[in-house]
């Protein structure tokens, strides 16, 4: 079984098996692949040296035995929300910190935003 969400979704299915750090850290070593986790995850295996022995565990009973989509660009967005949350850095250095363009940038807070408030109907 392949399991294949959109990035935000498949990110936040992971999140919601390994806790945010380890997601994070499967995303910074693996994004953009199809990972096969297998059922048993050996101490040498790139899984448990990336994640640590406790994450790889989890991360085998939530989807041992199938293959992970794993997004590529979802963590990177996780990391501008909380950075424009946080709002201690500007626009620009989110951008160079982040590698988006600045403009980029703009667009995600203007999305973020929007998400928050009400339409008109609701």
């Amino acid at each position: 079984m392949v399991r294949s969400l959109p990035g935000d979704e498949a990110l936040a299915a992971i999140v919601s098996a390994v806790g945010q750090e380890a997601a994070l850290k499967l995303t910074s070593h693996f994004g953009g692949t199809r990972l096969y986790v297998p059922r048993q995850i050996g101490d040498h295996h790139p899984i448990c040296v990336a994640l640590g022995r406790e994450d790889a565990d989890r991360l085998a009973i939530y989807c041992g035995g199938s293959a992970l989509s794993i997004p590529k660009q979802a963590a990177r967005r996780e990391r501008v929300r909380q950075l424009l949350t946080g709002r201690s850095l500007t626009i620009a250095q989110i951008a160079v910190e982040t590698a988006y363009s600045e403009r980029h940038i703009y667009r995600m807070q203007r999305e973020a935003e929007d998400d928050r408030q009400p339409g008109l109907f609701d």
